[in-house]
């Protein structure tokens, strides 16, 4: 089934999409940095952050556990156990969006408080979480399917265009911009997105979409599907969980956003990392299969050697525009987290050097291994953030990141190296 497969030479157009869908996303914090002001900005990405959450926490690991299996059932021809392995995770994916935005938007409503623009921002995001949810499933479904592009240009670059176009369009039309609506923007360029994933769906895998529903294996599927569930949640709480710990404790607006745009700074440079894996990480796979350990620690090395002088440029870049790039957003916020910038990207430029550790451990079948490590790093993080938040801010949660982050790619990066010595004996 030709169909189904991902088309290498479409690779580095991958990288491309990516990286044009991060510039989006980043033009629009700043737009909305600069429009909504401090206290408006300050809602918009605690409820961004709690939605990346709550997207994350929604499919229960039935996103990633579909990308394993899929492929797999439709290169047999088995119709019907795709269809209930599709439907399964979708099921899945919406019951516990409309539960978990019910409960948050819930709290959120009957904690409210009329002068904080928190709360109708939750609410607002909640209201979302059911197709971004899905959309979040979405992407890997389509993925799996053989359209791993048309799923990366849906999701990374469709959507953020859409959020900028509508955000654009109510300010043109002198329409107050608030926290929620920007919210709101994101809410309705899920629904489309949804909508477009569904009827790409329905082009790559029609066969699968119309048969009868075979979901006798539904009970392994939960199972076999929890691994990747910690394993994402612990991302994105990794990820997030600085923004949300500086609102739970209730940190200045101007520290909120300060974080949340040396974030939105560095994430920039993460794209370093997910396009040069996806090249070596089908390289290394079949260097394993050939049994050429020689040639997979060179290969790690060429990594090392190519990306280690882009990592010292952003790095310089940081240090030396932090105020003006901070001040791109808001004033404030170059007061504010110049430190929390250069912290954060001093662990992204970790992030990026040892990033191939976890997919060489997954071609080792050493998942085990990453889930702990990311499971321990997520845990460490909150007791870090709960402690070191209120006397340093922003810069408390920046460091809190960046030792559990800078700690997990460390520690993965050492098993890579001892498994890759171990197996063939290379020094």
């Amino acid at each position: 089934m030709a169909q189904f497969r991902e088309n290498p030479d479409g690779m580095h157009v991958l990288v491309v999409v990516a990286a044009a869908g991060q510039a989006v996303a980043y033009a629009l914090s700043v737009m909305l940095a600069r429009s909504l002001g401090a206290a408006g900005f300050e809602a918009y990405v605690v409820a961004s952050a709690a939605f990346i959450v709550m997207a994350s926490f929604a499919p229960l690991g039935s996103d990633k556990h579909v990308l394993s299996r899929l492929p797999g059932l439709l290169q047999r021809g088995d119709w019907s156990q795709a269809s209930g392995l599709l439907r399964f995770g979708a099921r899945r994916t919406l019951a516990t969006a409309l539960v978990t935005g019910a409960v948050v938007g819930g709290l959120s409503w009957s904690m409210r408080d009329p002068g904080d623009a928190v709360w109708p921002a939750m609410v607002v995001t909640c209201l979302s979480l059911p197709a971004g949810a899905l959309a979040h499933y979405g992407v890997e479904a389509l993925s799996a399917a053989g359209r791993p592009l048309r799923a990366l240009a849906l999701f990374k670059l469709l959507t953020p265009v859409l959020a900028l176009v509508l955000a654009g369009m109510l300010m043109l039309r002198s329409v107050p911009l608030t926290g929620a609506a920007a919210v709101g923007c994101w809410g309705v360029a899920w629904v489309v997105t949804l909508g477009a994933m569904i009827a790409a769906l329905r082009r790559a895998a029609p066969q699968a979409l119309s048969a009868p529903a075979d979901v006798g294996e539904a009970a392994v599927w939960r199972v076999e599907s929890r691994p990747f569930f910690v394993y994402r949640v612990s991302l994105a709480i990794l990820a997030q969980a600085g923004v949300i710990g500086l609102e739970l404790m209730q940190a200045s607006a101007a520290a909120i956003g300060a974080y949340a745009a040396a974030s939105a700074t560095v994430g920039v440079a993460a794209v370093l990392a997910t396009s040069t894996n996806r090249a070596y990480g089908r390289k290394l796979s079949l260097l394993m299969e050939q049994g050429d350990f020689e040639a997979v620690m060179t290969a790690r090395r060429e990594r090392l050697r190519r990306l280690g002088p882009a990592v010292i440029v952003f790095l310089l870049a940081i240090f030396v525009f932090s105020r003006p790039l901070l001040a791109m957003f808001r004033p404030e916020f170059a007061a504010e987290g110049v430190a929390a910038l250069r912290i954060l990207a001093v662990a992204t430029g970790v992030t990026v050097l040892f990033s191939l550790a976890p997919t060489w451990l997954k071609i080792r079948q050493r998942r085990g291994v990453i889930y702990a490590a990311v499971a321990v790093a997520a845990a460490v993080q909150v007791v870090l953030l709960i402690v070191l938040i209120p006397p340093f801010g922003a810069t408390g949660a920046a460091l809190a990141y960046a030792l559990c982050v800078g700690g997990m790619y460390g520690v993965l990066a050492v098993v890579a190296h001892r498994e890759a010595m171990r197996l063939g004996g290379v020094r």
